[in-house]
């Protein structure tokens, strides 16, 4: 057998040659495949729906969990509600009230109709899709009554009372009418007489009874309505006093200059709504007699029904008036006041008890010196805070003379 030995030169080429291609074949190449990363597949979220609770007619709480985001970013999440099975997001959708970092979240559902029955799921969006937790149901709950508390019905003119009245509880749905109705019978509904206070909601509020007659019992009752219907409050009875008589004579100047004039208008306005108020809340009756008198300090009076005011246009007012008025029927000006007054309190029973009823206290007595009396004796115009301050002064006055006060008629039931 021939050996035919290469010459060296020629391996040498062959050397190279392959290193070369495996050289290339290198270069060319890309990132192995064992080092690639295969793409994760995106699913729906995983959610539960949590049991509804704290129940009204209009409202509940719930909420949900995300357990598993299904590999993508939750960009929403809260709860669906119908009154059919299976709610999605084309029947009512509420969004969340809060979020904890484990995936829980909470729901406040609003507007809901009372007696009826929901069903709910909470539900979570990602990039797969909307996915849907279990379905939990609620039935809110019914609308009840209105309930009341209501103060003593105190303030009673001949034709206007006013009763302090209390809406505590809606009966689980706004109230949207309150007020008062009366009657002559018990058991008075608003088909007989009523008057609404303008508010509506829970609270307090003052209702007014007017073109009552006098001297004659009525029966009162407070209501409200919601989406029940309307509810009744406790009957109270009460009776209206007789009509007052206050007149006057104004005494002015046969030709009056400018500063008579300016005064008297004042004083008319005073006087007149003096009268109104007196003639309303007590069943007195008195003429006296009013005069301008700039020597006057401030305005004085008597029991006989003589009144002087002077030239400070602060006291020609119907603060003033009323006090000076109240001389007029007795405090003050009387020894049944001075007799009444003793260590600096009235000793009257019908007043005290009405001065209690007005501040809703115990056992105050009326204050009182040989010419004044407070409070709502009407001393300084400090003392008016609004106009249930004449009405109140009135109203003192009327059992002060129920208690005895003589210079403004006998008083009569």
């Amino acid at each position: 057998m021939i050996s035919i030995k290469a010459p060296s030169i020629f391996l040498s080429a062959i050397s190279v040659f392959l290193l070369l291609m495996i050289s290339a074949c290198s270069k060319s190449g890309s990132t192995p495949e064992e080092n690639i990363t295969p793409p994760t597949t995106v699913v729906l979220a995983t959610i539960t729906t949590s049991e509804v609770h704290t129940v009204t007619t209009i409202e509940a709480l719930g909420g949900g969990k995300v357990t598993n985001n299904g590999g993508a970013t939750v960009v929403e999440r809260g709860i669906v509600l119908s009154t059919s099975p299976n709610p999605t997001i084309e029947n009512t959708k509420f969004g969340t009230t809060s979020v904890s970092g484990d995936g829980s979240f909470a729901t406040r559902f609003t507007g809901l109709s009372a007696s009826t029955k929901f069903y709910v799921r909470a539900y979570a969006v990602n990039s797969a899709g909307i996915a849907y937790g279990n379905e939990v149901t609620f039935t809110t709950t019914m609308i009840g009554a209105a309930t009341f508390a209501s103060s003593p019905l105190y303030i009673v003119g001949n034709s206007i009372a006013h009763w302090d009245v209390d809406v505590l509880t809606d009966g689980g749905d706004l109230i949207t009418e309150r007020g008062v109705c009366w009657g002559l019978t018990s058991n008075p509904t608003i088909d007989n007489n009523k008057a609404t206070d303008g508010g509506n909601g829970t609270g307090k509020f003052r209702g007014s009874l007017t073109k009552l007659l006098p001297r004659t019992e009525y029966y009162v009752r407070a209501y409200a309505k919601n989406g029940k219907g309307t509810s009744y409050s406790d009957i109270v009875k009460f009776r209206t006093i007789g009509k007052g008589n206050l007149t006057y004579t104004f005494n002015k100047s046969s030709s009056p200059t400018s500063t008579e004039l300016e005064a008297y208008a004042r004083l008319q306005t005073a006087i007149d709504s003096a009268v109104w108020y007196v003639n309303n809340y007590t069943s007195l009756t008195k003429h006296v007699w009013l005069n301008y008198d700039p020597g006057v300090a401030t305005a004085d009076a008597n029991n006989e029904g003589w009144m002087r005011f002077g030239a400070g246009i602060g006291y020609q007012n119907l603060r003033t008036m009323l006090h000076e008025l109240n001389h007029t029927f007795g405090t003050g000006t009387t020894n049944w006041w001075i007799g009444k007054i003793v260590g600096g309190k009235l000793q009257s029973a019908n007043v005290n008890d009405i001065l209690n009823k007005i501040q809703s206290t115990t056992g105050a007595q009326l204050s009182g010196d040989r010419q004044h009396w407070w409070p709502f004796g009407l001393n300084q115009n400090s003392e008016v805070t609004s106009s249930w301050d004449y009405v109140y002064n009135c109203l003192i006055i009327e059992q002060m003379r129920k208690d005895g006060l003589p210079a403004a008629g006998t008083w009569v039931e």
